[in-house]
């Protein structure tokens, strides 16, 4: 049965229960933000008020009802809204596409300040993972647009309001506690929540704390292939696998054999090359967090027309990291034999044997097999602070609050590695792509004596980052009654932002000066000295053999799906006994932003400043019997960015000559230096959104329209370049072999008109049937980095063939929402109790313009996925309270191009929810335990073929436990 079909249902049976919930229903205030309600059903029915009495295009989640679903973080719960889709990180939601646009073009805010996303990487995308659930009174999705709300969403914008002490009506004190077990791991972990506010002086001050504390333990294994390359053409098809540009013309492989250029002729044969996999491994990532959530209010009524109040927002996130990998280096065509390879009509190699014999330490076999672990200390701490005002005076209100936001990490990642060498390796792939590894039978990885002849190394990177923001908002509104017009709205914005990474650093200055870097990297080779001491074969097995043991032995406990022949664990080395073994001294943040009296290079230094006014009317008059409503309006909003980064000169010059006369090339780095650029731009958004009342006060018809931005993602516009300019003689002609990677500070934002239609036929206080059809025509939007040949990158007569951002030609994307909810009220007791919510998202993009680097086929828009649906079911009534829900989508584009060029598909999935609780009649007291991901869904990537996985990675079932309090 289809989701429009059960939503049919739905509303037949929802009406025939409208004389009873009538009167159950709590009635919400007039304003929406006001509304306090308790229970589940009272605050779907305070949902579907909101959406009713919206200005524009909204879905919303209010009060309990946050808590009443199985989420734990505001990711998680928005899930459920109507064209949301959300991204998971180790089981976790981390972030939201709304209406198939990824999570930097949507914006983020709590009490309409900024949340600081990207945690300094430069995205603008907000990590929902340090949000707890328990902080919030409701969550408002805006899919349309109104002149007033600050722009930056092309998707959409999440507004996120905490509750007010004012509003209280009286002592709110709530206490809860839980344990959770993830069943990869073997520890029961705390949760827990205390939630207190009340009235004084009167009921003029009011004073609100919340504060969460959560011990989260999560997993995640992984199977890998990393990446697909064409190293070699393993069958000598006469059909290419694909086609390179420039070289489209050449009908056979051997025809590439006029051209003079070696590299040319290189680049031409690979159009002929099988796909093989890059890094085929396992991984075993742990992440232990310590998350602290914080929030006070103090509100004070100072006038019966005036009061003023003060928000603290602190969160901190404190992560130890651990990831084992267990890998095969097939990197390069000597890594592997070209006989008895397997390959498919797709040309994907499906089974290989790894080189038989090893030249050097680092080609063919040797040290082709190697396992490592990582260990990363990171720490994430951000603090909101916030004071605003709101009067209301007969018929004129202002509202206006100043907010500074800090958000700092600090991270420091270790690892240690051990290799072998290890001929004739035979490697198979499963019908899903799977690797699976077979040895030779003298080889065993968990024999310290097999690493005799392999290598060691370690590894040390430091990180800072600050991410600030600076924000005064002003917003006054006069109640007109005139001409039609109710309300004539008028305001202003400023913000100011900025971005600072600094991440191990090091350059040779332009005058030959050396500046230390902060990293550190130590690689053993047998017979050198390292740290002071030679090893030898013996020494390293010495190493391994007090440095390694074996990982858990339960590698995808839990998996229902097949995964083949695969270890449950195998031998790693551990980061926290190598300084008996290398020296250390150097893993410290001394050197991260100054060395040796040397300022350090910052990786990205961005400061955005962004100015915006608008002016709004809200309208309302009756055509006939037919209630019509409405806004229209303008804003205009200034960008200025500065962006900082570090301009590198590479030359790959010959430096002798080989035996047989042939030149021997190396690439020399000759200078570092630092530039910026700044980079001004302005929008006009206009913003009209329309209602009638088909049936008064039931069927509500909304049109709407606007002009929406997003800016690009501040590292995109960073003129970090690192230029190599090819002075071997080989590329004389036009400077064919010179090349840079660079960003591009002459990238437009995104920018896009959309168009919503929506037809809510409100039944009853519990029963809604919605549908939406959305358009937006997205002028300009930014790709990830791409080859552009033959750039004039420096505007100096000198070309390149640059990897940079660039726009693409625009899209259009288009949809439908369909979503049904009630309650089975007519039911006799005690089915009353229970309710169903349903929802279903189609989306579609046209004229995307990216093109798949394997066949040449156009790509669909990044993030989009064409189906997804949400189903829940809840039974609340008397002491029970029971919630299952079940979120789905279908396959999408992570990203167009990866490392290698090859575009990342992520399969569908499908996760299942659940929350029962038991409410102690009389006492405030109640129980509950919930599940996450009870079926057990793993996220898959491939690179278009089925057989082209990029990684398959399991994240665990979650369970809770828990009592909590309220009075």
């Amino acid at each position: 049965m289809s989701c429009a079909a059960v939503g049919l249902a739905l509303a037949s049976m929802g009406g025939t229960a409208w004389g009873q919930a009538a009167t159950q229903v709590a009635q919400a205030e007039e304003a929406l933000e006001e509304i306090i309600v308790v229970g589940t059903r009272a605050s779907l029915q305070s949902a579907i008020d909101r959406k009713k009495n919206a200005s524009t295009v909204v879905d919303s989640i209010v009060a309990e009802d946050v808590a009443s679903f199985p989420d734990k973080n505001v990711g998680e719960a928005l899930q459920r809204i109507t064209g949301v889709q959300l991204s998971r990180a180790f089981g976790e939601g981390e972030s939201v596409s709304i209406r198939g646009v990824e999570p930097d073009l949507n914006r983020v805010e709590i009490n309409g300040v900024s949340v600081l996303g990207g945690a300094g990487t430069g995205g603008r995308g907000a990590d929902l993972r340090d949000m707890a659930s328990e902080l919030i009174k409701s969550i408002d999705v805006f899919k349309g647009f109104t002149a007033d709300m600050t722009e930056g969403g092309v998707g959409g914008t999440v507004s996120i309001q905490t509750r007010r002490p004012l509003e209280l009506k009286s002592t709110l004190f709530s206490v809860s506690a839980a344990g959770q077990y993830l069943d990869l791991q073997k520890d029961v972990t705390p949760r827990a929540n205390v939630t207190y506010g009340d009235k004084f002086m009167d009921d003029r001050l009011g004073v609100l704390v919340n504060v969460t504390y959560d011990k989260v333990q999560t997993r995640g294994d992984f199977l890998r292939n990393t990446e697909w390359v064409a190293l070699a053409d393993f069958d000598n098809s006469p059909n290419k696998t694909r086609t390179v540009e420039g070289y489209e013309s050449y009908a056979t492989k051997a025809s590439c054999s006029t051209i003079t250029n070696s590299a040319n002729r290189t680049s031409c044969q690979s159009q002929w090359n099988d796909l093989s996999p890059r890094i085929p491994r396992y991984g075993m990532w742990y992440r232990d967090d310590k998350r602290v959530t914080a929030m006070g209010t103090l509100q004070y009524q100072v006038t019966d027309n005036l009061d003023v109040y003060v928000d603290v927002n602190y969160n901190q996130r404190d992560q130890f990291l651990t990831d084992y990998n267990y890998s095969i280096d097939l990197t390069s065509a000597a890594r592997m034999s070209l006989l008895n390879a397997v390959v498919d009509e797709n040309h994907n190699v499906i089974e290989l044997t790894t080189a038989a014999t090893a030249p050097t330490s680092t080609t063919g076999a040797g040290n082709i097999f190697g396992s490592q672990m990582r260990g990363f200390d990171y720490e994430l701490k951000s603090h909101y602070y916030t004071g605003g005002f709101n009067w209301n005076g007969d018929r004129l209100k202002i509202n206006g609050f100043y907010s500074t936001s800090e958000s700092t990490m600090n991270s420091d990642s270790n690892s240690v590695s051990i290799s072998a060498t290890v001929p004739s390796i035979r490697i198979a792939l499963s019908d899903k792509g799977i690797p699976s590894f077979t040895f030779p039978t003298n080889f065993d990885p968990a024999n310290p004596e097999t690493y005799r002849n392999g290598g060691a190394g370690i590894q040390y990177r430091p990180e800072e980052v600050e991410v600030t923001e600076d924000a005064a908002k002003l917003d006054v509104d006069y109640d007109l009654d005139r001409w039609g017009l109710t309300v004539l709205e008028a305001g202003g914005q400023w913000r100011k932002t900025g971005s600072l990474r600094y991440a191990g650093g090091g350059y040779t200055a332009l005058d030959g000066t050396v500046v230390p870097s902060a990293n550190v990297t130590s690689n053993v080779a047998l017979g050198t000295t390292t740290s002071g001491l030679t090893w030898s074969p013996q020494r390293l097995v010495d190493f391994v053999r007090a440095a390694a043991s074996l990982t858990p032995q339960n590698f995808y406990k839990g998996y229902g799906g097949n995964i083949g022949n695969v270890p449950r664990g195998w031998m790693a080395p551990d980061v926290n006994v190598i300084g008996d073994w290398f020296d250390t001294s150097g893993f410290n943040h001394n050197l991260i932003r100054e060395a040796n009296g040397y300022a350090q290079i910052p990786a990205h230094d961005i400061s955005e400043e962004v100015s915006a006014g608008y002016l709004k009317a809200n309208f309302a008059f009756d055509v006939g019997d037919i209630p019509v409503s409405g806004n229209f309006g303008v804003r205009y909003v200034q960008t200025d960015v500065t962006a900082t980064g570090a301009l590198t000169r590479r030359e790959r010059v010959v430096v002798g000559q080989t035996n047989t006369g042939q030149p021997i090339t190396e690439i020399q780095t000759r200078g570092v230096t630092s530039v910026s650029i700044n980079e001004k731009y302005s929008d006009t958004l206009p913003a009209f959104n329309i209602s009638f009342g088909l049936v008064p006060d039931e069927v509500i018809v909304r049109l709407g329209y606007a002009k929406v931005m997003a800016r690009p993602k501040p590292t995109d516009l960073v003129p970090s370049a690192n230029c190599l300019y090819d002075l071997t003689g080989a590329n004389e002609a036009e400077n064919l072999l010179d090349t840079c990677s660079s960003g591009n500070p002459d990238l437009d934002p995104y920018r896009a008109d959309q168009y919503d239609l929506n037809v809510g036929w409100y039944m009853n206080a519990d029963t809604l049937l919605s549908a939406s059809y959305f358009y937006k025509d997205v002028k300009s939007f930014i790709l990830a980095r791409t080859l552009v040949r033959n750039v004039d990158l420096f505007n100096d007569g000198d070309r390149f063939d640059v990897t940079m951002p660039i726009n693409g030609t625009g899209a259009q994307l288009d949809g439908i929402e369909l979503s049904a909810q009630t309650a089975f009220t007519f039911l006799p007791s005690p089915f009353d109790g229970l309710g169903a919510s349903v929802n279903y998202t189609y989306s579609r993009a046209k004229d995307v313009g990216l093109v798949n680097s394997l066949d040449g086929s156009d790509l669909p828009f990044p993030g989009l996925s064409k189906h997804s649906y949400n189903l829940i079911a809840y039974y609340d009534k008397d002491e029970y309270n029971v919630r299952v829900a079940y979120n789905g989508r279908s396959k999408w584009l992570q990203a167009a191009a990866e490392r290698s060029g090859n575009p990342v598909f992520r399969d569908g999935t499908g996760y299942l929810d659940a929350k029962a609780t038991y409410r102690v009649p009389n006492s405030g007291l109640s129980f509950f335990v919930e599940g996450k991901n009870l079926t057990g869904e793993a996220e898959r990537t491939t690179s278009g073929d089925d057989i082209r996985l990029g990684e398959l990675a399991y994240s665990g079932k979650r369970y809770y436990v828990g009592a909590s309090y309220k009075y």
